[in-house]
């Protein structure tokens, strides 16, 4: 029971990196990728990219993770003790 623990502990967190280091790709390549010229209603396309749609976008990807990758687990330590 343990060891099914451990392994749904190591998927989640690898889950979890994988997610942030897309978003930390995603960051990068709108803040740095987009030309500085484009700009929409008076801003800069780059900005409005990298500072307010990634992470409106990586909230919801986050959220449908959660939701249906993650698995709800009991804390209570009494019932994970094989007998």
């Amino acid at each position: 029971m343990l060891s099914n623990l451990v392994t749904l502990a190591r998927r989640e967190a690898l889950l979890s990196v994988l997610l942030a280091g897309l978003y930390m790709l995603a960051w990068w390549v709108t803040a740095y990728m987009v030309p500085a010229e484009l700009t929409l209603g008076g801003w800069p396309l780059w900005f409005l990219l990298s500072c307010l749609f990634n992470p409106l976008l990586f909230i919801v990807l986050c959220t449908l993770m959660v939701r249906y990758c993650f698995t709800a687990i009991s804390l209570d330590p009494t019932e994970h003790v094989a007998n």
